[in-house]
């Protein structure tokens, strides 16, 4: 309400042409460090790599998923079962805001369910069809999907085949069924009928 239009334009148009890489005003007019001008370099590409298998010959010996680092994380975790979903398991990276690695073998079933918390998860391995009942939205995931799941809202999944995926979100975890694993099955073989 301050800003008349003419300061406005100068403001975006210097927003525009300032370049996003060192050196600008951003960093005093200094190069970035090495390591944070190379994870802007190569951050995209080391994206769309997420869940692929690198054979060793093309990454150093370093393994199938050397190449990717957010999947070396999750490299001889332990991970455990999550006792009321069958055929699931979760490893704890960190606590509050709280970061995990979860498995699902295929066929396994999350009946509806839903959080008091949003929360945020990337496809590593694997696929899924996450059905958002709040919202009448089917999603097909892959590897490297990724998905918002707004708190409150109800959603049941199916794991299509054995899949892992980083989930994130704030706070303690909590969980509440809004169905049995009988209904979600049922729900699930009624839309396939279809």
């Amino acid at each position: 309400m301050n800003t008349t239009p003419e300061v406005a334009a100068e403001v975006l148009k210097t927003f525009l042409e300032t370049p996003f890489r060192s050196p600008c005003p951003a960093s005093g007019s200094n190069p970035w460090p090495d390591e944070i001008d190379q994870f802007l370099e190569n951050s995209v590409t080391e994206m769309s790599k997420i869940g692929t298998l690198v054979p060793e010959s093309e990454n150093g010996g370093k393994g199938e998923s050397g190449n990717c680092n957010l999947c070396s994380l999750v490299k001889d975790r332990e991970f455990k079962p999550v006792e009321i979903m069958p055929g699931g398991s979760m490893t704890i990276v960190r606590e509050s805001p709280t970061s995990a690695f979860v498995k699902f073998t295929a066929g396994s079933v999350e009946p509806a369910h839903h959080h008091t918390f949003g929360h945020d998860l990337v496809v590593l391995k694997g696929s899924k069809k996450v059905w958002n009942l709040s919202k009448g939205k089917k999603y097909d995931l892959g590897v490297g999907d990724y998905l918002f799941t707004p708190a409150g809202d109800v959603h049941r999944v199916k794991y299509l085949e054995d899949t892992e995926f980083f989930l994130k979100w704030e706070g303690q975890w909590d969980l509440t069924f809004d169905e049995d694993h009988a209904a979600a099955n049922a729900a699930i073989d009624k839309e396939k009928g279809s």
